[in-house]
């Protein structure tokens, strides 16, 4: 089995790292849109009364 030099084992922490910031951005992304949606859906189900 080959070991990897530090290079390639920074190459690909860094690597890693870009994966889980892009995952990270999606998973806040996605957050972000059902937050709206259920908002959305509570304001038809329990319209608001300004009277």
């Amino acid at each position: 089995m080959s070991e990897m030099t530090n290079d390639e084992l920074t190459k690909k922490l860094r690597q890693h790292e870009e994966t889980i910031t892009q995952l990270v951005e999606i998973v806040a992304a996605t957050n972000q849109r059902l937050s709206e949606l259920d908002k959305k859906v509570s304001e038809r189900t329990h319209p608001v009364s300004l009277t």
